[in-house]
């Protein structure tokens, strides 16, 4: 793991400034769809999807030049006929992709419910979004699997023509199916994360110093073990320094019950070289981060993030004003003795390795990982989602200029900020693309 940094091309200068004329201008048309889905007065109710894609329009129209009759809104706040239904969601992404091309930039984005979709007990889920109608209708056919959003948004994004779509919702990490996922499993350090890491690294590289000076004693020969009793082990376990555990490790009632049930004389035949590797270890872990500065040390994954194991990572949340973007897969029968069904989505990463996908211009943002949920909270006075209000404050942040990977490393750091657990992503075709300006627009570009 390291930061991302912005990738080279042959002369040495920045990918983005190198191909700037064909990945970072928009000389087109700009076109939006945006779908919030609450689903009121359901039982998969929610707040804030509707305020997502309001406060994304009036971030497209008032930062990015977006004309308010070039952008379709979906939701339950619009007339009937625009209602966020399996059928007109499909209908807009077809209105989205009409006359497009070379030079035009297209933007979508969902907010609501996700899930995943399995075919039968034994078969790898597919991820899939949730239209209003997926409630009171059969699944799969009422949902939007991976397959066809794949189908809709990525396969018909005509050469020059550049596509960024963001999914808020769960299960949503590799929605995209694309050939480059990056993961910001830990945001930057601020000032109160380093003062806290560095006194637990301190204290942990205290402890094993103090175990070093142990097994030197006792490795130099002078210590007959086996003539010593337990009480008498303890007296030199105290002597020495050797650490004691409490509830919280700093609890003045440590003690040296953690080695109840073991042994004491176990402890003897550790290794003096193994202790000082060790010590080196903490030594060299806490000299590190006592040299970084705020803003630096996030944890960043880049790769193939299907094929890759990937760590675990909670789904709760304390906050009582919190509600989770996901629906269940409704129960179905299954035939315990059928054989494995084909899983869905499968051959998709293959298909976009091929020659004619190489020129697609396209980003997808995640709101968390496959195996995480997506908060629905009520974040600076109103509801909305903790991935979109993450979003839209570091685009402020940065003065609505910034490249795609240095904007997830944000959002990601917004999210802990607010205490959210989950981890968002950011897909797409080329791992250059990672350093490109969001919808076009860079830092390095402005006059």
């Amino acid at each position: 793991m390291g930061n991302a940094g912005c990738c080279s091309s042959s002369d040495g200068r920045p990918a983005y400034e190198a191909l700037s004329t064909v990945a970072s201008s928009v000389t087109g048309r700009k076109k939006a769809l945006l779908v919030g889905l609450n689903y009121r007065n359901t039982r998969a109710e929610l707040h804030g999807c509707i305020n997502d894609v309001n406060n994304m329009q009036q971030v497209l129209v008032k930062q990015y030049g977006f004309k308010i009759e070039d952008i379709l809104m979906l939701n339950e706040d619009q007339d009937k006929t625009q209602w966020p239904y399996k059928k007109v969601i499909l209908e807009g992404m077809q209105w989205l992709y009409k006359d497009a091309g070379s030079g035009d930039l297209l933007f979508f984005h969902y907010s609501g419910h996700g899930s995943q979709y399995s075919v039968d007990k034994k078969a790898m889920p597919a991820d899939c979004i949730c239209p209003l109608d997926c409630l009171d209708k059969a699944w799969p056919e009422a949902v939007i699997l991976d397959t066809e959003i794949h189908d809709k948004l990525y396969d018909p994004l005509p050469k020059g023509c550049k596509a960024v779509c963001v999914f808020d919702c769960c299960h949503s990490a590799t929605v995209a199916n694309l050939c480059e996922t990056m993961v910001v499993k830990e945001g930057p350090l601020t000032a109160a994360k380093k003062e806290k890491l560095v006194k637990r690294l301190t204290r942990q590289r205290d402890d094993v110093a103090a175990k070093v000076r142990f097994y030197r004693e006792v490795n130099s020969g002078k210590l007959d073990i086996k003539k010593k009793s337990r009480e008498e082990m303890i007296q030199l376990l105290e002597k020495l320094e050797y650490p004691k555990r409490g509830a919280y490790f700093e609890d003045e009632h440590a003690n040296y019950n953690y080695l109840t049930g073991l042994s004491i004389s176990t402890l003897f035949n550790e290794s003096v070289k193994n202790a000082e590797d060790l010590l080196d270890t903490r030594t060299k872990a806490l000299q590190h981060v006592q040299s970084l500065k705020p803003g630096e040390g996030a944890k960043i994954y880049v790769g193939n993030l299907e094929q890759e194991e990937q760590t675990a990572f909670s789904k709760s949340h304390s906050n009582k004003d919190i509600r989770l973007r996901y629906l269940p897969q409704p129960e179905m029968e299954q035939d315990e003795d059928a054989a494995p069904a084909r899983p869905l989505g499968q051959g998709l990463r293959g298909a976009l390795q091929k020659a004619k996908y190489q020129d697609h211009e396209l980003w997808i943002f995640s709101g968390c990982q496959d195996d995480q949920t997506s908060a629905d909270a009520h974040v600076d006075g109103i509801y909305q989602g903790a991935f979109t209000w993450a979003l839209i404050k570091a685009l402020k942040t940065d003065g609505f200029m910034e490249c795609y990977s240095n904007l997830l490393i944000q959002i990601k750091a917004n999210l802990e900020s607010g205490n959210y657990k989950q981890v968002p992503a950011l897909s797409t075709t080329h791992k250059m693309y990672l350093d490109f300006g969001f919808l076009g627009r860079l830092k390095e570009d402005a006059p």
